[in-house]
This record gives structure tokens, sequence and C-alpha cells, in this order.
């Protein structure tokens, strides 16, 4: 077998392997374990202020400064 032939067989077989395994994901999918996107409802990890910039304004005093390297 050539190395050409070796790598298209490679490749063959991971493109079997992905699509088999997507198969079966959704072949065993049971929709009644599943939470629906909109119900998660998770805080974000970083805090947001109410009033956030908008898209033209200049940033604020402490993004201005520049440091020197």
């Amino acid at each position: 077998m050539t190395p050409i032939q070796r790598t298209l067989l490679a490749i063959a077989a991971f493109v079997a392997l992905a699509v088999g395994s997507f198969v079966y994901f959704i072949a065993n999918w049971d929709a009644t374990k599943a939470e629906p996107i909109g119900a998660a409802q998770e805080t974000p990890h970083f805090s947001v202020p109410k009033k956030s910039r908008s898209l033209g304004q200049r940033p604020g005093p402490a993004l201005s400064m520049r440091t020197a390297a």
C-alpha cells in the first residue's frame, strides 16, 4: 500500500468515525432529558455596568493610560 493510499484510508476512516458518531448521537437523543436553552439562567462571571459605553464614545481615563514598555 502506497503512502498516498494509507493517507486516503486514514481520512476515510476518520470521516466514517465522525459520521458514525454523529448518527449514533442523533439516534440516541432523548429530548426529555435535555434542558431547554432558554431555561438556563447562568449569572455572568464578570460585572457589567448598567450603562455600558456605546460605540463611538471615548474610553474612560483608566483605559486611555499607556504603559511604558
